[in-house]
């Protein structure tokens, strides 16, 4: 267990160290060549804007009001004897 955990650390560490931020949304990755050359990219990610918008929704008016109704129920009458 602490075997596995201690690569997936080595891993994502790696992982990390091989980028590097360049410019505003822009990342340089370094990735392994097949010359065991490194090659170096740069990745643009995507501009994110966040807005907060409203929005009307229609709720149905439920109106909710006492009523009564007549039950009928069983009356047990016990007889002393």
């Amino acid at each position: 267990m602490r075997k596995s955990a201690l690569t997936l650390a080595i891993a994502a560490l790696t992982a990390v160290a091989a980028c590097q931020k360049t410019g505003e949304n822009e990342f340089q990755v370094e990735t392994p060549d097949v010359d065991v050359n490194r090659d170096t990219t740069t990745i643009r990610t995507p501009d994110v804007d966040i807005v907060k918008d409203t929005a009307k929704v229609t709720v149905p008016n439920v109106d909710v009001r006492k009523d009564t109704a007549t039950v009928t129920v069983p009356k047990v009458k016990v007889k002393k004897p």
